[in-house]
């Protein structure tokens, strides 16, 4: 007898991705550290949420490489060194410069309209968790024009990756960085309005190295 598994919920799968986000917010607002061991239960009490959806959400980010689950270490949100980090902005680069030429292809008004109304955002968020979400969103829309669903998984894995080196490289408020990274924003999305290849390439590149100054130093 065939046994069908009945699809989850919208509201089941809301559950998931509230959980997911909120671990990973923990993160970002420095609630939950790298190499701090937790568990399920505990991040049901801390969540206010039931165990399935915290489970569900541990095993993808798990899978993103974002977590590490064990039996008796627990969970653990999995630190990154210097020279993984290192690793990480090289691997972004690398992508981001592989997507270049599909995105130039394939961005649209409104898809440069959405981008434009990103970088408004990115420019008036307060904390470095606002800051970190809306960018990550900002750049995955940039990788997503490429069209490559195999690329924009990768690039997700990534993104994980990188809230942990967010995370460890909290310095405070730097006004002149804030600056500098929002005309390299701009410098993103003109590059797209104008179709240039070339130029998006630059554009990219610049922003992950100065990117990865302002976090690793030089």
């Amino acid at each position: 007898m065939q046994i069908i598994m009945a699809e989850p919920t919208e509201t089941e799968l809301s559950a998931v991705d509230f959980a997911y986000n909120q671990i990973i917010d923990l993160v970002l607002t420095r609630n939950l550290r790298p190499g701090e061991k937790t568990s399920v239960y505990q991040l049901v009490d801390r969540l206010n949420i039931g165990r399935t959806p915290v489970r569900e959400a541990i095993n993808r980010l798990q899978s993103e490489g974002f977590l590490t689950v064990s039996g008796r270490s627990g969970t653990v949100v999995k630190p990154v060194d210097r020279r993984e980090a290192q690793q990480l902005f090289a691997l972004r680069l690398n992508l981001e410069q592989f997507a270049a030429d599909g995105a130039i292809q394939n961005v649209t008004d409104a898809h440069l309209d959405a981008l434009q109304k990103s970088v408004d955002r990115l420019g008036s968020v307060g904390t470095t968790a606002d800051f970190v979400r809306e960018n990550s969103v900002f750049h995955a829309a940039i990788v997503a024009l490429a069209e490559n669903p195999t690329l924009n998984r990768f690039y997700a894995q990534l993104q994980m990756q990188l809230h942990v080196v967010a995370y460890l490289a909290e310095r405070g408020a730097n006004p002149a960085e804030a600056i500098a990274r929002h005309l390299e924003h701009l410098d993103i999305v003109s590059a797209l309005r104008d179709r240039d290849a070339q130029a998006l390439k630059s554009a990219l590149s610049k922003h992950v190295r100065t990117t990865e100054q302002a976090i690793l130093g030089r």
